[in-house]
């Protein structure tokens, strides 16, 4: 592929994954390589699992050869036990609905029309409910952060503009704004209107409100809004912070600084409480447990990191996180040998106490990738 890449960075996509995919993306799909993108393994979330997660590693069920794919799997709080549920050529961003019986997740353009070298940042929500899909949004534009409304019969999203510069051939992911549509994908309807380059992205809803907290760069830096369900009252919020979660309870929001790296809790004001993790490392993604004590998160696992230069921080002390550094002489991400990669992830699913109780516990250790956490139920433990 000879297209670069520029992004405005649209904060809900942090990683763009690229694969062909059949038009037809059902469980009743023939037994075909060349055809099979999606397998149910388990058609529900076990009662037993309350945190479901994606996986990416070379190991498959789909196909006999080692191709990295995406799994969606489930565990407990207390990790290590992950079973899969979905496995897909590419998967990214999960949310399981307010009943728990429904998953929304993201899928690039799986046409077989489709331009190879513009159109694949094209990515669309789909439903998956009691072993099926359906695909609820289409067309030559970036779908990604679909989120229910608090009833449960809306969801939210943003959607970005692709476009494809003739002179420079590059791929650019312009403007990102605000949707809201029903849960089969009919009327959707845009919320906010951005300018070139500008992004309005990874909607939240907040309990007890008619509000909606985003994310956007229109005052030329990262900031979170808040906005009535309709679109109007657009305010700001909260400086130099994107991808806020609202706890179920509404009394904290978690959110990520505009770096990215840490991880921040805010009160309903909008007035900072403390940094939750630690200087040094990237931490994103961060969901809130049922009882909003806990949160989860995704960790960069600083192995991984060169000229990762981590400063002096006494936030936990003895938290279990390993510090290790890459030698100059390591070679590139893409020429470390896949065995390393299983032994050693990328990127891990971490959990820790909003109250202090105890330092950040990592529950992953497998795959290359282990991101984009979400509570689905609340433990029995």
């Amino acid at each position: 592929m000879t297209n670069k890449l520029i992004h405005t960075y649209t904060p809900g996509i942090l990683v763009i994954a690229l694969f062909l995919l059949s038009p037809t993306l059902f469980a009743d799909q023939p037994n075909d390589d060349k055809e099979y993108f999606f397998k149910v393994i388990n058609e529900n979330i076990p009662k037993t699992k309350n945190i479901i997660y994606i996986s990416e590693s070379y190991n498959s069920s789909l196909t006999s050869k080692e191709k990295k794919i995406f799994t969606i799997k489930a565990m407990t709080e207390n990790g290590n036990d992950g079973i899969p549920i979905i496995e897909g050529k590419s998967i990214f961003s999960i949310q399981a609905s307010p009943g728990k019986s429904e998953l929304l997740l993201i899928s690039p353009d799986h046409s077989p029309n489709k331009n190879h070298n513009t159109d694949w940042l094209n990515s669309h929500i789909w439903l998956y409910k009691k072993g099926k899909f359906k695909q609820l949004t289409s067309g030559k534009v970036m779908d990604s952060d679909p989120v229910w409304s608090l009833s449960g019969n809306k969801i939210y999203f943003t959607r970005s503009k692709i476009f494809s510069d003739p002179i420079t051939n590059m791929l650019t992911a312009t403007e990102s704004d605000i949707w809201v549509m029903n849960t089969n994908g009919s009327k959707p309807l845009q919320l906010t209107f951005a300018k070139k380059n500008v992004v309005n992205s990874a909607p939240g809803t907040i309990k007890d409100s008619k509000k909606i907290l985003f994310t956007t760069n229109r005052n030329e830096k990262w900031q979170m809004f808040t906005m009535d369900e309709d679109g109007s009252n657009q305010a700001f919020f909260i400086d130099n912070g994107i991808l806020g979660k609202w706890s179920p309870d509404g009394r904290f929001l978690a959110y990520m600084d505009a770096s990215p790296g840490n991880i921040y809790l805010a009160n309903q004001d909008g007035e900072l409480v403390r940094r939750l993790t630690e200087e040094g490392d990237v931490n994103f993604s961060p969901t809130w447990s049922p009882d909003s004590q806990y949160l989860t998160y995704s960790r960069i696992n600083a192995t991984h990191l060169r000229n990762h230069n981590l400063s002096e921080d006494k936030h936990y002390p003895g938290d279990a996180h390993k510090h290790e550094y890459l030698p100059e002489d390591i070679p590139d991400f893409k020429n470390i040998p896949k065995s390393f990669l299983r032994e050693e992830p990328y990127a891990d699913i971490w959990k820790l106490s909003i109250n202090k109780k105890e330092g950040p516990k990592r529950l992953t250790n497998e795959g290359l990738n282990n991101n984009f956490p979400h509570w689905v139920t609340i433990s029995n433990e």
